[in-house]
C-alpha cells in the first residue's frame, strides 16, 4: 500500500531541487529577488550582477596587491562591485556593517549612500567608483587586463617622489662624496625599509639602502681610495659585497668568512681602492633572497684615470672611449604579490617597470654605452635592442679584446656587460628583455588574461 504522505515529501523534493538549481545559478553573485529583498532593487535596473567564475574573475588590487575577493559585475557591464571589507582591511581601517540600518562604517565614518552597500551571501558589496572615492582612492576599472585598479595618494606621491632618483641612477650620476683631508671619497649607506612604488599604481615595502631601490650609485675614478660607512636600521642584521671589485679580504662583505654580520643599529666601515676602472655592482649578502631580491642593491661606477678619446662618427666601437651617452640599467626581478621569495612578479629596470622605465633619448649620429647589470639572484636575461645593431665592449668589469656585434645579448645572475651603439635609425626602438614572461608586470597569471606589455622594456627613442 502506498503511504499517502509520499506524493507530498516527493513535491518537498522536488521543490528543493529547483530552489537547489536556482541558487546554484545565483550563487557567487545574488539575484534581483534578493537586491529587492534587500530594498536595493531599484539600483540593479541595469542588469543583475554576477561574480565571475574562477577562470574569468575580475581581480581587485590596492597598490598592486590583489585583494582575497574577486569584483562583480553587471550583465550590461554598468556596474562593478568590490568588497567593502577587503578594502578597508588592507589599508588597516576599522570596519562596521550595521546590518539593520543596513549603513557601512569605516573608521567610524558613515560610507555615503551612494556607494550603495548591498548583502550578497555573507559579503558586503560596494559600487566600486564610489566606495573608493569615499576612501579618496583612485579607482581604474581596467577592462583589458580584467582588474579594478585602487591607488591610494601615499602609492602616488611615492612614485612622484622617487623620479629624480630613478633618473640619476639611469645617468649613471653618483652619489656626492665627501671627500677626507688625505683624499678619500666618504660615502654612507643606510640601510633601512622603506616604500616603494615600481610601477604606477603600486606600493610595496622595500629593502633599501638610503631608502630608495636600487641604492645610490657610487662612482668613482680608478686609483681612488673609498670609504664606505654601513649603517644598519633593518629589523635583521646585514653587510654589503662588493661585486667584481678586487679588495682586501676583510673588506669583502661575506659574515661568518670575511667579517661578523652588522647588527640591528650598528655600524662597520669599508675601505678600499678603486683598483682598474669597469662596471661593477654592491648588495647585501645576508639574507640575499630577501634583500637582495627586496632592493638592497646598486650600481659601483670606476672610471678610467685617464679621459678616453671621443668615440669616432664611424667604425667600430670599444671600451675606452667616451660616448655621447652614458646610461646604467640594473636588471632585477621583485615580488610584490607572490609569498614565494624566488617568484619574482615584477621585473624591473633601475626599481622601474615598464610603461614606467624612463626612455634613452638621442639624436641620429650619437653614440651611448649602456652598463647592463643582472643583480637578479636567479634569473637571465636577454637583452635585445629593435631597429639596430650594438657591440658588446666590456663583460664583468673587463673590455673584451674584439668587440662582439649583436642584437641580442645574456646576461647570467651576477653579470654585467656593457654595450656601446650609434643611433643610426630614427624612431621609436624597443629595448627589452627577451624572456618573454620577463615583460609583464603582476606574475604569469596577469599574463595570461593578454594585458598589457611590462617589466623589462624601455625605449630608445632617437630623433633625426
Amino acid at each position: 500500500m502506498i503511504n499517502k504522505k509520499w506524493p507530498v515529501t516527493i513535491f518537498l523534493v522536488l521543490m528543493a531541487l529547483v530552489i537547489y538549481t536556482v541558487g546554484g545559478i545565483t550563487q557567487g553573485g545574488f539575484s534581483r529577488a534578493e537586491a529587492n529583498e534587500s530594498g536595493h532593487g531599484s539600483a540593479h535596473q541595469s542588469g543583475d550582477v554576477s561574480q565571475a567564475g574562477e577562470g574569468d574573475g575580475i581581480a581587485v588590487l590596492l597598490n598592486g596587491r590583489q585583494l582575497p575577493r574577486p569584483a562583480t559585475v553587471s550583465s550590461d557591464f554598468s556596474e562593478t562591485r568590490i568588497s567593502a571589507q577587503d578594502v578597508a582591511d588592507a589599508l588597516g581601517y576599522g570596519y562596521r556593517w550595521d546590518a539593520t540600518a543596513r549603513k557601512l562604517y569605516i573608521e567610524d565614518k558613515e560610507i555615503p549612500a551612494a556607494a550603495d552597500p548591498i548583502m550578497v551571501g555573507s559579503v558586503v558589496m560596494v559600487l566600486a567608483d564610489e566606495y573608493a572615492q569615499a576612501l579618496s582612492l583612485s579607482c581604474n576599472n581596467d577592462s583589458a587586463s580584467h582588474r579594478v585598479l585602487l591607488e591610494t595618494p601615499q602609492a602616488m606621491k611615492r612614485f612622484a617622489d622617487e623620479e629624480p632618483a630613478v633618473r640619476d641612477v639611469m645617468e649613471g650620476k653618483g652619489m656626492t662624496p665627501h671627500t677626507a683631508a688625505d683624499g678619500t671619497k666618504e660615502f654612507t649607506l643606510t640601510a633601512e625599509l622603506a616604500d616603494w612604488a615600481p610601477a604606477k599604481g603600486v606600493l610595496t615595502t622595500a629593502w633599501t639602502y638610503n631608502g630608495q631601490a636600487p641604492g645610490p650609485t657610487i662612482r668613482v675614478t680608478e686609483g681612488d681610495k673609498v670609504r664606505i660607512h654601513f649603517v644598519n636600521h633593518l629589523p635583521e642584521p646585514s653587510a654589503i659585497h662588493w661585486h667584481g671589485l678586487h679588495l682586501p679580504n676583510a673588506m669583502d662583505g661575506v659574515p661568518g668568512l670575511t667579517q661578523k654580520e652588522v647588527q640591528p643599529g650598528q655600524s662597520f666601515v669599508y675601505e678600499f681602492t678603486a683598483s682598474h676602472p669597469g662596471t661593477f655592482m654592491y648588495h647585501s649578502h645576508y639574507n640575499d633572497m630577501k634583500q637582495i631580491g627586496g632592493g638592497m642593491y646598486g650600481a659601483f661606477i670606476i672610471d678610467p684615470k685617464e679621459k678616453p678619446a671621443a668615440a669616432p662618427e664611424a667604425g667600430e666601437l670599444r671600451d675606452g672611449m667616451t660616448f655621447d651617452r652614458d646610461y646604467t640599467m640594473l636588471l632585477a626581478g621583485n615580488r610584490v604579490n607572490n609569498a614565494a621569495e624566488d617568484v619574482p612578479d615584477y621585473f624591473t629596470i633601475n626599481g622601474r617597470s615598464y610603461p614606467d622605465t624612463p626612455p634613452i633619448e638621442m639624436r641620429k649620429g650619437q653614440t651611448a654605452r649602456i652598463r647592463l647589470i643582472n643583480i637578479d639572484t636567479m634569473e637571465m636575461h636577454t637583452m635585445h635592442l629593435h631597429g639596430m645593431d650594438f657591440q658588446v665592449i666590456a663583460r664583468n668589469g673587463h673590455a673584451v679584446k674584439t668587440p662582439e656585434t649583436m642584437n641580442t645579448v645574456l646576461l647570467g645572475p651576477g653579470e654585467t656587460v656593457d654595450i656601446a651603439f650609434r643611433a643610426d635609425a630614427v624612431g621609436d626602438w624597443m629595448f627589452h628583455c627577451h624572456i618573454l614572461d620577463h615583460t609583464m608586470n603582476g606574475g604569469e597569471e596577469h599574463a595570461r588574461t593578454g594585458s598589457e606589455m611590462g617589466g623589462l622594456i624601455t625605449l630608445v627613442k632617437i630623433l633625426p
